[in-house]
């Protein structure tokens, strides 16, 4: 068994999806299932949106629980731009595992997200001049990796894979193609603990599967209607393509001001939103909850709040509405929210529709499928297709 801890359910679903495409019987978890037949385990332990100390316990108490199952690997599935409690759970992870030294490539090429000469850049710009800057809980203001990723307990080195790695600390690598990540997954080994985004896992998937092609051979499986689409990122695109459909007469259903801003929310204006968002199901079969930039614009809202508040809508929407075939999830802390309030926790993908969009079954509901995508990544034209717009999101 190949073990994965990620810091968030979108991210856990991403790389349950690259398993798919090493035919790899996968499953993904809130907690970890010691009875799992699972080839790729993955744990979404939702820490990214935690106090750094709730952060770091629950890391660890994974970490030693994952131990039991004896996997080949346990790697650690971080953000690709390196926000939330990076540094803090590699350091409480190397004391479980009872390792000194760490791996963290968290570039993605592919993305047009390279680490080099110790910057982080996305299609060549400096990441704190991109939409990253504006992250309501983990704002990026410096391109410098050391800077991102703060201070430590152990030396932190950012280096290039031809120069000679330390024996302890964290090495940070710098990766600009396929080819920089699959010389550090050569350089990984049982005295290393891994981590890094979803380019680093597919190489060391490489490495540790050689026979394997890397390619999808998931059947294509119709996306269905109704399919209720829940977009909590605040990734600047996925707002405008919201607006653009709202703009052209689609089924979007805006969080009111009288919830968002509100500290104690009434009952009343729960069931005005939840019945705005029903009738767009019975009418059209799509509705997407959203909350709008204005809305919330120069008001003192916490992004936890507006989470557990998409999240009491979701739950009476699907007390109500029993015809739901598709749960589409924008955001993995939103994500994570949702479902825990629907308390459901163990999933398993089936297609992966895109890089970064997985499709799965849900274990407790065998007639839905959900949908998990990052914020930043781009859509799939079959899952977001709005007669009234553009379908793809940059």
């Amino acid at each position: 068994m190949i073990a994965v801890i990620a810091d968030d359910l979108t991210g856990a679903a991403e790389l349950g999806g690259i398993g798919l495409r090493f035919n790899l019987k996968v499953e993904i978890n809130a907690a970890v299932n010691l009875n799992s037949k699972a080839d790729l385990l993955v744990i979404s332990t939702d820490t990214r949106s935690k106090p750094r100390v709730e952060a770091v316990e629950q890391m660890a108490k994974v970490t030693e629980e994952l131990l039991q199952l004896n996997p080949t690997l346990i790697f650690k599935k971080v953000d690709s731009v390196l926000r939330g409690h990076v540094v803090a759970e590699i350091e409480a992870q190397l004391r479980v595992l009872q390792l000194k030294r760490a791996l963290l490539v968290p570039a993605n090429p592919a993305l047009g997200r390279v680490l080099t000469k110790g910057e982080y850049l996305i299609n060549g710009q400096p990441i704190h001049q991109t939409s990253f800057s504006h992250d309501p809980e983990f704002a990026i203001t410096t391109s410098s990796v050391l800077g991102i990723l703060g201070g430590s307990e152990l030396p932190i080195q950012v280096q290039h894979h031809q120069e000679p790695m330390a024996s302890t600390g964290i090495l940070v690598g710098e990766a600009t193609s396929t080819a920089d990540l699959q010389a550090w997954a050569s350089h990984s080994d049982s005295h290393t603990f891994a981590a890094g985004a979803s380019g680093f896992f597919t190489a060391l998937l490489h490495k540790l599967l050689p026979q394997a092609n890397g390619f999808q051979t998931t059947t294509q499986d119709p996306f269905e209607e109704p399919a209720l689409y829940v977009c909590g990122t605040t990734f600047s695109k996925s707002r405008d393509a919201i607006q653009q459909i709202n703009e052209n007469g689609g089924p979007v259903c805006y969080m009111p001001a009288a919830i968002a801003l509100a500290t104690h929310p009434e009952e009343v204006a729960y069931q005005q939103w939840t019945s705005e968002i029903l009738s767009c199901l019975s009418t059209t079969g799509k509705a997407v909850i959203a909350i709008a930039a204005e809305t919330t614009a120069g008001a003192s809202v916490s992004a936890d709040d507006l989470r557990k508040k998409t999240a009491r809508v979701v739950q009476l929407v699907t007390l109500q509405y029993h015809n739901l075939k598709e749960l589409v999830l924008e955001g993995g802390s939103t994500a994570f929210a949702v479902l825990q309030a629907l308390q459901l926790q163990e999933f398993y993908p089936i297609r992966e529709v895109s890089p970064g969009v997985i499709r799965m079954r849900v274990a407790a509901k065998p007639g839905l499928c959900l949908t998990l995508k990052p914020g930043s990544y781009a859509w799939s034209t079959d899952i977001w297709n709005f007669d009234t717009q553009q379908t793809q999101v940059p």
